[in-house]
């Protein structure tokens, strides 16, 4: 009785392995593609969530031609949003000037859409407000005239902290 051998070649041979290799390399892009679209969809959530809305200033008061007065104003703050000179983004208000008449409370509707705490600190001018992460509303007021520096005397960006317009900035009281 004669047996007959399979005739393979190498090349026959090879061509399952090749087909296992495909499979497999196609299940690892389609499992990367998945991983891939879960992290575009997490990070289209977060911003959108996070993102805060646009308000203006409302209800400005004149007091002079060059002084105003605004009884709301609406702010953010925010980690790593403004660029410095060094190239690099720091922790920053979005407002650091605030105009007020003496003895006349200004409403401040603060997002801090930072994990921590800051503030709004000017002990001349007697004030220390205490921002929370969220949307908050708060009360500045300036008993006495006079243009007051102030600081967030949490510790955050060392850079922010010693410049104006970032953490820091002045409450002018008329």
């Amino acid at each position: 009785m004669s047996r007959e051998t399979p005739n393979f070649t190498d090349n026959e041979a090879a061509i399952p392995a090749r087909r296992r290799s495909n499979v497999l390399g196609l299940a690892v892009l389609g499992a990367f593609a998945a991983v891939l679209a879960l992290i575009a969809v997490d990070v289209v959530a977060i911003n959108g969530a996070q993102a805060a809305p646009v308000r203006p200033v409302v209800n400005v008061v004149k007091l002079s031609s060059a002084t105003a007065v605004e009884p709301t104003v609406y702010l953010t703050v925010s980690p790593g949003i403004k660029p410095g000179p060094d190239g690099q983004l720091h922790d920053a208000f979005s407002v650091t000037d605030f105009t007020v008449k003496a003895g006349q409370a200004v409403k401040l509707v603060i997002n801090n859409t930072d994990t921590s705490d800051h503030s709004i600190t000017a002990m001349a001018a007697g004030v220390n407000i205490v921002v929370r992460p969220g949307t908050h509303t708060y009360t500045l007021l300036v008993r006495k005239q006079g243009r007051f520096s102030w600081i967030c005397t949490f510790p955050c960006d060392p850079y922010s902290m010693t410049h104006v317009g970032y953490m820091r900035g002045y409450i002018t009281s008329v």
